[in-house]
């Protein structure tokens, strides 16, 4: 019962909640206008301008003119068109394909368990590499300004490979099962 607590407070205080705030800009910008330099660009009182990067309107207004139809119709706009396409489904199914191939192939002692294994260990650790690489270069981009000409949609590739990262996680988590399962097991 302690691990339980001991890992949900760790969960809690690794995982930060994100607010949108006035005038908190990452960048430091002053009045960035649309569509803004960084992924973080907030338009919720419809002036154009970032709202992180403008200080907090004195009254309300702003507040209640968010939560009208125009302006959330045009954010929606807006969003729908700045809005990537991820492959969920495409890269879930490819996997899942995959992978009963290589569990079929290992069963009819084609390759043996072993090498179907290392097989999805290889490849979780490249999909690991990938996303996290991915990650630390979103955010050099991000809190630091710097554009990587490389990969100019670290974001799409970061996705892609988290999504691929978690498939195969799940097959690795389904090998490992009774081992995660008596780890939170009550000692007696």
């Amino acid at each position: 019962m302690t691990k339980r607590i001991i890992f949900t407070l760790i969960l809690s205080i690794l995982i930060p909640a994100t607010t949108l705030a006035w005038n908190d800009c990452p960048h430091n910008e002053v009045n960035c206008p649309a569509p803004g330099d960084c992924t973080r660009y907030v338009d919720v009182d419809n002036d154009e301008i970032c709202d992180r990067s403008q200080p907090a309107p004195e009254n309300g207004t702003i507040a209640q003119a968010a939560n009208t139809p125009e302006v959330n119709d045009k954010n929606l706009t807006t969003a729908k068109q700045n809005k990537m396409t991820y492959h969920l489904i495409p890269i879930s199914l490819f996997l899942i394909i995959l992978y009963a191939i290589t569990h079929i192939l290992s069963k009819k002692k084609i390759i043996s368990v072993v090498k179907h294994r290392k097989i999805w260990n290889v490849l979780l650790l490249i999909t690991f590499l990938f996303s996290g690489i991915s990650g630390v270069l979103l955010v050099i981009k991000i809190n630091f300004g710097i554009a990587i000409p490389l990969l100019p949609n670290i974001l799409f590739l970061h996705v892609e490979t988290g999504i691929a990262m978690f498939m195969i996680s799940v097959f690795h988590t389904f090998w490992h099962w009774t081992y995660f399962k008596n780890l939170f097991r009550a000692r007696k």
